[in-house]
């Protein structure tokens, strides 16, 4: 099955097609890291900006994962070149985007309860406020230009931050936001905190990953990720893993860390979690394969109604107009 294609600029569809052919970039297949089964269906045969890149559903347990994925050198090459950012943000103008970011972010913030039915960029701010922890040092993994850290920054927290992107790193710096190069391994000192926003669906090697987060960690980590509610969260070739509550909980709490909270955006359908460092490892989080199995296989239907309807729409220009039609359509089907 073909995913649909984003519409994209002139570079953005010369930076894919030179992806595609590149011969740095090593594809590797995968088990299940869940359930450890090769026994897959797939789903998609790209991703969302036309890279080829497949993306599969565990036949045994639901979880669904990129197979084949990249090879842990050709991630390091991908973020570390900054190819990532030129081929998903649209544009090369990067001290530009990381000025209007940081302008969004007010020097004095007022703390709200979160609102998880719009998503807005303080949303993972007010969701770990809301939990009342004791927390004074901030570690982000994966923090870009840093933007997130100045959240906890402002709200008068220790900020730290490792980041692949040397390009990023460099205008965080320019910026006096100083973080530094690296990514998981890299980590040294201890925090009260660890963010993992948007990253862990991109990690090589989950549980790996964890242990060493765990070890950096005095008490807690928190992840936001795209989840799979109504839809399964978008196709793209950097995202190694796509995870239901379930699914992200059962990997987590395997490492060693205890939830404390969980919701989800209704707009965006992103998951946050908020998660405890515990004593001992192998918690043994429990879900219905089955159930989880028929939960994906209904979505995955869902969306390929939804993506043929929107295709005819647009075939004969009356999307925009017809758009409420679509929606009934998939409400009579029982979507």
């Amino acid at each position: 099955m073909k995913y649909p294609i984003l519409q994209m600029n002139n570079e953005q569809e010369l930076e894919v097609k030179k992806f595609n052919q590149n011969e740095k970039i090593h594809l590797e297949t995968i088990n299940c890291i869940i359930c450890k089964s090769a026994n897959y269906k797939i789903l998609y045969t790209n991703d969302r900006y036309g890279i080829n890149q497949q993306t599969v559903m565990c036949n045994s347990c639901g979880f669904v994962y990129s197979n084949p994925r990249m090879s842990e050198e050709s991630l390091d090459y991908f973020y570390s070149s900054n190819l990532y950012r030129e081929v998903y943000e649209a544009t090369n103008d990067f001290e530009h985007d990381f000025s209007e970011r940081i302008r969004k972010v007010e020097k004095n913030i007022k703390i709200n309860e979160p609102n998880f039915n719009k998503y807005y960029p303080q949303l993972f701010l007010d969701f770990i406020c809301s939990l009342n922890i004791d927390y004074k040092t901030v570690c982000e993994i994966g923090c870009g230009y840093g933007t997130n850290l100045l959240f906890f920054k402002n709200i008068g927290k220790e900020v730290y931050g490792v980041e692949p992107s040397k390009t990023s790193v460099k205008i965080a710096i320019d910026n006096q936001i100083y973080i530094k190069q690296g990514f998981v391994n890299d980590l040294e000192n201890k925090y009260d905190l660890i963010v993992l926003k948007h990253i862990f669906e991109h990690l090589y090697n989950p549980l790996k990953d964890l242990e060493k987060i765990r070890f950096h960690t005095n008490k807690y980590l928190f992840i936001e990720v795209p989840g799979n509610f109504r839809r399964i969260a978008s196709i793209q070739n950097a995202h190694n893993f796509y995870f239901t509550e379930n699914t992200l909980h059962k990997i987590v709490t395997k490492a060693g860390f205890n939830i404390i909270s969980t919701e989800h955006c209704k707009e965006t359908e992103f998951i946050f979690a908020l998660y405890e460092k515990t004593k001992e490892k192998n918690i043994n989080f429990e879900y219905s394969y089955l159930n989880e199995i028929k939960k994906i296989k209904n979505i995955y239907r869902y969306d390929n109604i939804r993506y043929a309807i929107t295709s005819i729409l647009k075939s004969i220009g009356l999307y925009s107009l017809l758009l409420p039609l679509r929606k009934k359509i998939l409400k009579i089907l029982n979507f």
